[in-house]
């Protein structure tokens, strides 16, 4: 007698499914959902879609650890941008990517290579849209921003008592720098390092007033300081009448 042999039917996996399919990460998210189906800009696309909703979209805690704003505040900064200060969707990225990348970097200093490794995104079009949401926060600098009143009585401290009338301190503060070969004799400093000499000034409680930055290291302290306080300047530095400032030596 023979027996009759009944073969067994082979079970097949979607293409999208793959041994990744147990794992948590973004990556293997992203990977599951586009293994197979779709070309690479499709998958960086869907993969970079998936990171930025989680962030935004996701958990309360989520947003504020990674943007440092809670999630109807995101929502709100990017409402705000979109309607008074004309900032738009381009074809590619949408004004909540631009934002959320923006805060990334100012929020916790994270290196714009960072972000091209984990949205996929050129260096290139990672810092002009950063520049274009820092030019728009900047145009609501004057609405939200308020400057320290610089008639500020001195901090009731004895050591103050030698300071008459003193508004606070001012100084030239050496700020290493990267420029062309051909430039580095005008940024070198007298300790040869190649530097931009930025002059700042503080109140009594270590507030700045005003900042100057931009002058090459080669120049000193003295010939930043006549450039702030030229006339021509439209942001030029005025000491209120009745008040001195302490130079840094």
């Amino acid at each position: 007698m023979k027996l009759a042999t009944i073969p067994l039917q082979s079970q097949v996996n979607p293409p999208w499914m793959t041994s990744a399919s147990s794992a948590s990460s973004p990556a293997a998210i992203g990977g599951q959902l586009v293994e197979g189906c779709f070309s690479d800009d499709e998958r960086r696309h869907n993969l970079r879609k998936y990171l930025l909703k989680e962030m935004y979209d996701g958990s309360e805690v989520t947003c504020y650890d990674e943007l440092r704003l809670t999630k109807r505040n995101f929502h709100d900064l990017c409402t705000m941008l979109r309607e008074r200060c004309d900032l738009r969707d381009s074809v590619y990225v949408s004004v909540e990517e631009k934002v959320a990348m923006f805060l990334l970097v100012v929020g916790h200093g994270i290196k714009m290579r960072l972000l091209r490794g984990t949205y996929k995104r050129s260096l290139e079009m990672i810092s002009r849209h950063f520049g274009d949401v820092l030019t728009a926060i900047l145009s609501l600098t004057e609405e939200f921003i308020k400057l320290p009143d610089p008639s500020i009585q001195p901090p009731n401290d004895h050591k103050w008592k030698w300071f008459p009338n003193a508004l606070g301190a001012l100084d030239g503060c050496h700020v290493e720098v990267c420029v062309d070969v051909a430039d580095q004799g005008r940024y070198r400093n007298r300790k040869q390092q190649i530097t931009t000499n930025m002059l700042g000034v503080v109140d009594c409680k270590m507030r700045f007033l005003y900042v100057l930055p931009g002058w090459e290291g080669s120049a000193s302290d003295s010939r930043v300081l006549r450039d702030a306080m030229r006339t021509s300047r439209q942001d030029k530095f005025v000491v209120p009448a009745g008040t001195t400032l302490s130079l840094g030596i």
